[in-house]
């Protein structure tokens, strides 16, 4: 089966909806949803059992090898390859078999909790993975969590989503060493110019970018039914409660803030730095197309 392409966000609202949908645009390919980060947990277990089996399964494997069901057999395990190929079938089964019964030989995912480790971790199980990372302004992150908070989400997952932002995002940037394999992308660039950087997600994901849908950049979609299109009042960050503004009043916010090329000392800016006009009051949905 083919490699997976992940998109992998720096939390909530960074626009990776919009990458998932220009990308399963091509006629190949399906990139699927989130899924709450739990493949973090199936990547523990594989780490988990091919410690075990470096520490006591090789006594094991050796004592069966030699003495059969005589052998103390207590720890005895399969080497660490046949683990990786468990988790390996586990992720493929899950995404890349459905996605080929629906003639989407190409597949992936997109998940907004997940890190430059992770990312490793997928590339380690797949060597010819491809990773994109998004990452968004944060005070325009907050300004689109606000809606949100005036229904069912809470400010606790509001906190969450900022922790999530400042710990994806310093595993993604400035990162010198960052390997060839990631590619990232401001939702503000990615807006202000989608020919460039459709074109840059064709060649980095091995796709042929004529076959991409760039009306997906017209339509922005971020819920569940009414064509994903509802209109709502969007503040200006200056209007947001004071107790939702501190949330950036963190000096690790700021510094990976600084980092991926975003000020957060000037009071006076509203909106996208990068003029997303969908974002002013009274607005349409907002710029993340998509619900994450």
């Amino acid at each position: 089966m083919s490699a997976p392409i992940l998109i992998l966000a720096a939390g909530q609202r960074c626009g990776s909806t919009l990458v998932q949908r220009l990308l399963s645009s091509h006629p190949k390919v399906l990139i699927w949803g989130e899924h709450a980060g739990q493949l973090r947990e199936v990547l523990a277990v594989g780490e988990r059992l091919t410690d075990w089996t470096a520490e006591h399964g090789e006594l094991g494997r050796l004592g069966y090898a030699r003495s059969g069901h005589q052998s103390f057999m207590a720890n005895l395990t399969p080497e660490a390859g046949a683990i990786d190929d468990a988790v390996r079938a586990f992720v493929e089964v899950l995404f890349a078999q459905p996605a080929a019964d629906l003639g989407r030989p190409v597949w992936g995912f997109k998940e907004v909790r997940y890190g430059l480790a992770e990312a490793r971790a997928f590339r380690r199980l797949f060597p010819d993975c491809r990773v994109v990372h998004i990452t968004r302004n944060p005070r325009d992150i907050l300004r689109s969590l606000e809606v949100w908070e005036r229904g069912e989400w809470k400010r606790a997952d509001t906190e969450i989503a900022i922790r999530d932002w400042t710990r994806v995002g310093a595993s993604f940037w400035p990162a010198p060493d960052l390997p060839p394999w990631v590619l990232r992308v401001r939702y503000e660039d990615l807006v202000a110019d989608p020919a460039h950087w459709s074109v840059r997600f064709a060649e980095h994901c091995g796709l042929e970018e004529e076959l991409l849908d760039r009306r997906v950049f017209d339509r922005r979609i971020h819920a569940v039914g009414l064509g994903g299109r509802v209109r709502r009042t969007i503040l200006d960050w200056a209007d947001l409660p004071a107790s939702l503004r501190a949330l950036l009043d963190d000096d690790e916010v700021r510094r990976v803030a600084r980092a991926c090329g975003y000020s957060l000392d000037d009071d006076s800016l509203d909106g996208d730095s990068l003029g997303d006009d969908s974002l002013g009051r009274d607005s349409a949905p907002d710029g993340d197309a998509g619900s994450r």
